[in-house]
């Protein structure tokens, strides 16, 4: 068994994945190797895994791990998260087709795969989180705002 001393902080970021998990809760819930990897990745990165960035909108790229409002949006495939982490790391910047293949999902593949995703990706989240994503003619798309998002 591996115990770990964390900070509040730290704590109730990483179990904010946790299905109804609450800020008073946090130090009740087991923390799973997903959620581990991913807080000692980061910390290794020299990032801070503090979870007190208070926003709406969270996500694990590791775990691949969505959660928005107090809930986890837990039907979106593996392309559609790497590509919904990518916006919003670079928001508000507009990101071409091309650049979304090739920096998120490094991969090669014909550009209207992209729009495929996109209007995936619009179908599967909450109407609130889905209008901060953009398409912006002729140039790519974006997400609308980075605050209140928390990137682990």
């Amino acid at each position: 068994m591996l115990e770990l001393l964390l900070p509040a902080s730290v704590v109730t970021g990483i179990y904010s994945f946790s299905a109804g998990a609450r800020k008073g809760e946090a130090a009740a819930r087991t923390l799973n190797t997903e959620h581990l990897s991913a807080l000692l990745a980061s910390i290794l990165r020299g990032e801070s895994p503090s979870g007190d960035a208070g926003g709406d909108l969270s996500i694990c790229a590791e775990s691949r791990m969505v959660r928005f409002g107090g809930e986890v949006i837990d039907n979106l495939t593996g392309r559609e998260v790497d590509l919904f982490h990518f916006l919003v790391s670079n928001a508000p910047k507009v990101i071409s087709r091309r650049d979304i293949i090739t920096n998120a999902w490094k991969t090669a593949a014909v550009e209207n795969l992209v729009d495929v995703h996109i209007f995936n990706l619009r179908r599967k989240l909450p109407p609130a989180l889905a209008a901060r994503l953009e398409s912006v003619p002729g140039k790519g798309f974006r997400c609308r705002e980075r605050n209140s998002v928390t990137l682990i």
